[in-house]
């Protein structure tokens, strides 16, 4: 509230006193000079001076009564728009303009109150977190009058799944929220309200002749009513960003875990940006061999994070959280940066192999950055090999064909990894150049065990064979795997069967020790890499 609104008030009613003392001493002086005027008509003649005197005084009097009157009444009319707009600002303040909905403001405010209700009957105050799903994508395509009409829609069934005894609020462009008491025998069917809820809002929508779906996800958070508003509310966004990540269809209830998790993740985020700004993140080498021969003839590049309290911290800890931040392109950068110039030195022969993450590849200056790097680090390019996976090429098919060409045209060899867990691989083989094709190791595990796994194996090597390009397979984890994709005619494997990721000293220290074995393609058991079973008795 305005600081000038208090005085601005107390003088309006001071000049309405003052005003309506006039008012009253004129009507008062009204009535003695009105007496007084009779009372002098009656016994004196009608062209008195008395009279005269009093006759005017009397028309003074009622002027003065007509003016004071005309002022009241527009003091009167002023207070009466003065707090018709008080009250429209009050209701813009708390009111979503698009959907009429409560706002921020106004969820907080109401939720208060149903929190008090809440209280005074025993409940427990819920509240849903719903994220609109596609609602950017909407206003873009569509234009911004169909995404208002979108979400009014949803504040419309909104209203009819939840009623009065709730409080609904749209929070930000896509993000609503739902608050009411609830007993606890009431808490199973207002499961089955946010169920339903999802399915109204996931339907599709007929806009002048256009069809808008979009879809939602919705977290449940349930509290005493003691519990602080925003902090109900932040709990259930995150079981709402649980759902989302899941991309689950069913409203998900908040717990415990998944602030622990969150509150973890968060570390884990202040770790990396302190990880990158003192280098402790670091390239670990996996061996590639030639599965004819056992010869080493490249090396896979994977992150390890060297923390101070922790010590070596595997990637699939901190690299989805670096991916979700914004901070996997930094670190990617800086590990490639170190293998790069660690491995500078080692034979020409010695191919070096780098992952690329999704989020990467939506960076259209990513071939420059690669190729700035090979250029710090006197590396060359054709020893460079950049390992894409196909979801990376499936978001953006036309940016992917020019990175990819742009890295060619440098040198660079390019391996497409994870084949066969996308969606068109075909198309991609079809319509890139690539020079390896990596099938992912979730068909290596069980190979043996389940015939899908041989089939599509073989038949992935059958094809790569019909377009000359070769295969490399990852996951060879035992001996029995070793001969089997040996058999389907794999050229190239890695896994923990034929050499463990190791620091670069090792790596460097293995290569040597391979230059100086004369006549044997030892991989060295002693530096952590195993050697082919069908090469052990030469080694």
């Amino acid at each position: 509230m305005n600081k000038t609104e208090p005085s601005s008030r107390t003088s309006n009613a001071r000049r309405e006193g003052v005003v309506l003392g006039v008012l009253v001493v004129a009507v008062m002086l009204l009535l003695w000079n009105g007496s007084e005027f009779f009372h002098n008509l009656r016994i004196a003649g009608l062209y008195s001076r008395e009279i005269q005197a009093a006759s005017t005084a009397l028309t003074l009097n009622v002027a003065l009564i007509l003016f004071g009157w005309r002022c009241y009444a527009d003091l009167q009319h002023d207070l009466i728009q003065r707090t018709e707009s008080e009250r429209r600002v009050a209701i813009l303040a708390s009111t979503d303009p698009i959907t009429g909905l409560y706002n921020r403001k106004g969820f907080s405010d109401r939720a208060e109150v149903l929190a008090a209700t809440a209280r005074a009957d025993g409940d427990k105050l819920i509240i849903v977190s719903l994220f609109i799903h596609r609602y950017k994508a909407i206003n873009d395509q569509h234009g911004f009058e169909i995404g208002d009409r979108f979400l009014q829609a949803i504040a419309g069934l909104l209203r009819e799944e939840f009623g009065e005894d709730g409080c609904i609020a749209r929070l930000s462009g896509d993000e609503f929220a739902i608050a009411r008491p609830s007993g606890a025998e009431q808490v199973e069917r207002l499961e089955l309200v946010v169920e339903k809820m999802l399915r109204s809002v996931t339907r599709p929508f007929l806009f002048d002749e256009r069809i808008i779906q979009g879809g939602a996800f919705a977290g449940i958070a349930s509290g005493d009513p003691d519990l602080r508003i925003p902090d109900l509310l932040r709990r259930a966004d995150i079981a709402m960003d649980r759902a989302r990540s899941g991309r689950l269809s069913r409203p998900v209830w908040f717990d415990a875990g998944m602030e622990r998790a969150l509150i973890a993740q968060s570390e884990i985020e202040q770790g990396i940006r302190f990880g990158l700004d003192h280098h402790q993140f670091a390239p670990y080498f996996e061996p590639q061999v030639d599965l004819k021969t056992g010869a080493i003839i490249g090396f896979e590049v994977l992150a390890r994070w060297h923390h101070p309290l922790s010590g070596v911290i595997m990637p699939d800890v901190f690299i989805p959280i670096a991916e979700e931040v914004g901070l996997i392109g930094r670190l990617s950068e800086q590990v490639i940066g170190a293998a790069l110039r660690a491995a500078a030195g080692w034979d020409p022969a010695i191919k070096i192999a780098v992952n690329i993450s999704p989020v990467q590849f939506t960076d259209g200056w990513l071939a420059q950055r690669i190729v700035k790097i090979l250029s710090e680090t006197g590396f060359p390019a054709e020893r460079l090999v950049v390992e894409i996976t196909e979801s990376s090429l499936f978001a953006d098919l036309e940016l992917a064909r020019s990175i990819v060409t742009s890295l060619k045209n440098q040198g660079v060899s390019l391996a497409l990894d994870d084949f066969g867990t996308g969606f068109s691989s075909l198309s991609h083989l079809r319509s890139l150049p690539f020079d390896i094709i990596k099938i992912d190791r979730s068909f290596v595990a069980n190979l043996n065990e389940r015939r899908e796994s041989a089939a599509i194996v073989k038949a992935v090597t059958t094809l790569a064979s019909a377009l000359s390009v070769p295969v490399s397979i990852e996951g060879i984890e035992n001996e029995a795997a070793f001969h089997a994709v040996l058999d389907f005619g794999c050229a190239v494997g890695q896994g923990w069967y034929l050499g463990k990721p190791m620091p670069a000293d090792e790596a460097a220290h293995l290569l040597l020790a391979r230059d100086r074995a004369s006549g044997t393609d030892e991989l060295g058991d002693k530096h952590g890499a195993a050697v082919p079973p069908s090469r052990s008795a030469s080694a």
